[in-house]
């Protein structure tokens, strides 16, 4: 066979033998996409927060979100550690489980200061059963049993899902009615300012630090 012939041979031998390699090696998979709002938070180096009106709801309520350095598991746990929520900020007082229902849900007596402490308000909140949505993300959704509180009303809603291994999105937000006259600025600013001291709260003890880590997914 001619030198050329033989390298030709060659050349082609090679070809099957990648072709065949590829075949039989597994398609690697794609990286999964980056969580946006842990990129968003993480970019931002601090929690976040702002004033917003929820989809079908009608009243303005205070939100916060961080981005937790811990698994779902960890965060989750002490999200529903509804005993400790007096840890959630400095104005709440007391915070203990008074009921439980049969459709899985929790009633918690929640008493809070404001004005330093010269005004008291109290509520029962009744917490649902944790649900999972579809794309995945979990929510605890609060909502005062009316006739058992000296406020109008009150509502807290968690919402967390995973960004990735070890690492978890924490939102909140809350509203509070109190039955008092006040400006709008200033219940807008308190809800806010709390839902911020619910995040980090949480945040801080998940993760063992107060800091916003860089995310890496």
């Amino acid at each position: 066979m001619s030198p050329l012939r033989l390298s030709c041979s060659r050349f082609a031998a090679s070809l099957i033998a990648l072709g065949a390699l590829a075949v039989a090696s597994p398609v690697r998979a794609d990286a999964p996409a980056l969580d946006q709002d842990a990129m968003r938070i993480s970019s931002a180096g601090r929690s976040l927060k702002w004033n917003w009106t929820p989809p079908g709801r009608s009243d303005r309520f205070g939100h916060a979100e961080t981005l937790v350095h811990a698994p779902l598991s960890t965060v989750r746990q002490l999200v529903l550690d509804f005993g400790r929520y007096k840890e959630l900020a400095s104005s709440i007082t007391t915070s203990r489980v008074v009921a439980h229902g049969a459709d899985g849900s929790t009633d918690v007596y929640l008493q809070m200061g404001v004005m330093n402490n010269t005004i008291k308000f109290w509520n029962v909140t009744r917490f649902a059963p944790l649900r999972t949505e579809a794309q995945g993300g979990e929510v605890l959704a609060g909502q005062m049993v009316h006739g058992k509180g000296n406020i109008d009303d009150s509502a807290a809603v968690w919402t967390m899902r995973s960004a990735g291994e070890g690492w978890t999105v924490l939102k909140f937000d809350v509203l509070l009615r109190p039955g008092l006259p006040a400006p709008q600025s200033l219940i807008d600013e308190q809800l806010r300012d709390s839902a911020m001291d619910a995040v980090n709260s949480i945040h801080d003890r998940a993760q063992g630090s107060k800091d916003i880590l860089p995310y890496k997914g």
